[in-house]
């Protein structure tokens, strides 16, 4: 299997786990108390991509510190949720946890280092990639929930991009993903460029270096560019930090279109520093620049090109990736599939009106196939195959469930129901009649 390097940033990743309950939180004397603002502030004025914020920053926690301000904080969890709390409006990335005492050292081994690898982890996540599929109408889809870094996670991204590759438009579903390493941002963006132009995609400034850090459209690509294939890019209030950053530089670079809703906000990349006693502080080293906007989406969020509920993005994406990929097919069977596609979907979110009882008469059997009643529904099956619902379309036509190449018409004579005929997309059909009662 070959493995490929790439750039390496610090990880910018929102942590939304629930913080640690006070009952598995211990209680904190005046000196631990102390040691531990002491440390956050001094982690902060050490590591903050802005020093003369960072100093402000950590001169209010001392100051606070000196007039009591945490003198109720009697154990680790309220005083992790109190620090965090002034932090935030700083930096939306600002955090303090209490992640337990740190494991004795043995061996001469780092203390309070995380048990087990990475890219163990990354592999029982399977690196970020919950699902990969080709939705109806020939769209492909990736559903991400986290950006690991392409050093363990890379193979898993080309062979999801490869599964996609015969695609007609592509759609990244970012609604559950918290953040991650932005070598997978870049790695996932290259794809989707022009492979002969270096494209700066982000840059990274900091008071602390001289020159800013860039991060540049990849020049060799293990898998094949899509530079002009459709793109959509589906976001919630719960997608952060480099889940932001992938909507954001695709947007500003006029490359994808964002659905859902708008981002939490979180713009700037970093990570966790301990600072004693179990304690750790995420602090931002770098202030991301995009070169198109001059800016980044710390605060504020990546506001969506179609804005509607992050529970309606996936449909309204692919509505907007039928339209697009309509402009261009000529095939009149793909045309058609793609129309059906449309159809389902407008269907279920606005069903029309259908009378169950004028259509019992479709009951019956076909050969071997049937049509029968089950819960308030009406269902085809073919043989000892499992049933399918029949969602009514118009005139005697339907839907079958899971089937989208396939469309039943009801055909009738004086009234009565003789023959269904099936239709496929590439306009082939198929009648077949009614048994004899």
């Amino acid at each position: 299997m070959m493995r490929y390097k790439f750039l390496t940033i610090l990880a910018i990743t929102v942590f939304l786990s629930a913080p640690v309950l006070a009952q598995d939180s211990p209680s904190l004397n005046v000196a631990t108390r102390e040691r531990v603002v002491e440390g956050v502030a001094s982690r902060i004025e050490a590591s903050f991509y802005d020093s003369e914020m960072a100093g402000e920053i950590a001169e209010d926690l001392r100051t606070r510190l000196s007039a009591g301000e945490f003198d109720d904080a009697d154990n680790a969890a309220s005083l992790a949720s109190q620090l965090t709390e002034i932090l935030h409006p700083s930096d939306s990335h600002f955090s303090v946890r209490y992640f337990g005492p740190p494991p004795p050292s043995s061996g001469g081994a780092a203390p309070n280092r995380p048990a087990g690898s990475p890219s163990a982890a990354g592999r029982r996540d399977n690196f970020g990639f919950r699902e990969v599929s080709i939705l109806p109408g020939n769209v492909g889809y990736i559903d991400m929930r986290q950006f690991y870094p392409t050093q363990i996670g890379g193979d898993t991204a080309l062979a999801a991009l490869n599964f996609i590759q015969n695609t007609d438009a592509v759609i990244f579903d970012m609604r559950q993903n918290g953040g991650g390493s932005p070598s997978m941002v870049q790695f996932l963006i290259s794809h989707f460029l022009d492979p002969n132009a270096r494209t700066v995609i982000n840059t990274f400034r900091s008071s602390n270096r001289d020159y800013p850090g860039e991060l540049l459209s990849l020049s060799y690509l293990p898998g094949e560019a899509r530079p002009e294939v459709p793109l959509y890019v589906l976001t919630s209030g719960r997608t952060g930090s480099a889940g932001e950053a992938f909507p954001y530089h695709l947007q500003a670079m006029e490359r994808a279109t964002i659905v859902g809703e708008t981002t939490y906000g979180a713009g700037n990349p970093g990570g966790y520093m301990p600072v004693g006693d179990g304690f750790r502080v995420f602090v931002s080293n770098s202030r991301t620049q995009n070169p198109f906007t001059g800016t980044n989406w710390e605060g504020v969020g990546v506001m969506p090109d179609i804005a509607v509920p992050a529970a309606d993005a996936r449909d309204a994406a692919l509505i907007l990736a039928y339209d697009a990929i309509l402009e261009t097919a000529e095939d009149a069977g793909h045309r058609r599939s793609v129309e059906w596609a449309r159809d389902a979907i407008n269907i279920r979110n606005n069903p029309p009106v259908f009378d169950l009882e004028s259509n019992l008469d479709i009951l019956g059997h076909y050969d071997e196939r049937e049509i029968y009643l089950e819960d308030g529904n009406i269902y085809y099956r073919r043989g000892r195959q499992p049933g399918r619902r029949l969602i009514y379309l118009n005139d005697d036509l339907f839907l079958i469930e899971e089937m989208e190449n396939l469309r039943l018409s009801v055909q009738r004579d004086n009234g009565h129901v003789v023959s269904l005929t099936f239709h496929r997309a590439n306009g082939q059909s198929m009648v077949v009649m009614r048994d004899a009662d």
